[in-house]
């Protein structure tokens, strides 16, 4: 089972929120949505969801079109929408029961149970979900899209509003959820991508910019190699030039060499520091960061 998105658009008057785009999430896959506010994310996790109909292109999901099989693709689709209406006068118990019973589970006591523990709700499952906190209320709204445990699970900002502590906590559900569904979710929290997604997609002013593996993304910018020490080596260059590298720089405490192919850069760096009695406090490529790679896709 695979969701494949293909030339999908999406117009209101005169200003295209999707324009053209294809990808496909596949199972077991974590894909971050990324893009900046009006890019079209929020748009096209509705059309995937079927709340919206796309004005050209196809949804299939499990080889079912989304805009002609909806009923049958919403049984399988999980969506935590950004502004996560819930039912604040219900308690939270009582508004899981609920969705059981609209999707029709067997066992709705014991599968309330499972998504209670998952999301650590047991002291909040007899609250109301508007005395909730909003961090809690986001677990709520997971717990929603996840109690019929769908095979797509359509999360747009699940992460707004939780400490870091509960950001821990979260990223580790994601995870654990993509053994049984394929994740598509939207975040401004750039580190939490990179710490849950196998893959990104980048949107901007309505198009596809970026679909790339996050390790392709974040491949080193260059060959060089950052050596940082904690005592200063400015004092030690005669030294240094002896030594069979190509440095491009040394500071005070980080000296700089390009990396060459047959050549063992860091054996050599790690011998002339027992050498001299220095101590390698670390050593690192030059690596693009998100942040980075998103001002430039998105610029």
């Amino acid at each position: 089972m695979s969701l494949l998105v293909s030339h999908i658009q999406k117009q209101y008057n005169h200003q295209k929120a999707v324009d053209d785009i294809s990808f496909e999430v596949h199972p077991g896959e974590i894909v971050g949505f990324l893009g900046p506010n009006g890019a079209g994310k929020s748009t096209t996790l509705k059309m995937i969801a079927g709340i919206l109909a796309p004005d050209a292109g196809k949804i299939t999901l499990n080889n079912a079109a989304v805009q002609i099989d909806s009923i049958d693709a919403k049984k399988i689709i999980g969506y935590l929408p950004e502004s996560n209406a819930l039912y604040k006068d219900l308690y939270v118990k009582e508004y899981l029961q609920f969705l059981g019973a609209v999707h029709h589970l067997k066992n709705i006591p014991d599968r309330i149970k499972e998504v209670i523990d998952l999301l650590q709700l047991g002291s909040m499952q007899h609250k109301k979900i508007g005395e909730l906190s909003k961090g809690y209320q986001q677990r709520v709204g997971i717990a929603a899209a996840i109690l019929h445990q769908p095979a797509l699970l359509l999360l747009d900002e699940p992460t707004s509003g939780l400490d870091p502590n509960q950001l821990i906590e979260i990223r580790e559900v994601i995870k654990h959820l993509s053994k049984h569904s394929m994740i598509l979710f939207s975040s401004h929290i750039l580190q939490e991508v990179t710490a849950v997604c196998n893959r990104v997609l980048v949107m901007h002013q309505g198009k596809l910019v970026a679909n790339e593996p996050i390790a392709s993304l974040l491949k080193p910018r260059s060959n060089n190699l950052h050596i940082l020490f904690e005592e200063e080596i400015s004092h030690l260059t005669e030294h240094l030039s002896k030594l069979s590298l190509d440095i491009v720089s040394i500071d005070k405490h980080l000296l700089v060499v390009k990396t060459a192919e047959g050549k063992d850069v860091k054996k050599i760096v790690m011998q002339f520091a027992l050498d001299m009695g220095l101590n390698i406090e670390r050593l690192h490529t030059e690596e693009a960061s998100l942040e980075e790679i998103f001002k430039l896709l998105t610029h």
